[in-house]
């Protein structure tokens, strides 16, 4: 799935938040989650997905029945959710 580089540490924080969602929706908001980091990292010149990538793809791209599910999942592993929304806001 992935096609770049991930902070190692970032994707097995995502690898933990996902696993515990049924299968077919684990697998779709990866998917969804992983295109668009990596886009996101592209488009400012990165070549390793770091947490803000992460962060902005699973608040615009994860199917919106499971938003906020997995935005609390990505809290629970210690992903910065808040302060990366903070920091982009600016």
């Amino acid at each position: 799935m992935r096609s770049m580089p991930w902070n190692k540490d970032l994707w097995q924080q995502l690898k933990d938040a996902v696993s515990p969602m049924p299968p077919f929706v684990r697998q779709r908001a990866l998917k969804a989650i992983i295109e668009a980091s990596e886009t996101l990292a592209r488009e400012r010149g990165s070549k390793v997905v770091q947490e803000g990538d992460l962060v902005k793809a699973a608040k615009t791209k994860t199917p919106v029945l499971t938003r906020r599910r997995m935005i609390g999942a990505l809290a629970e592993m210690g992903i910065r959710v808040d302060v990366v929304e903070k920091e982009t806001e600016r």
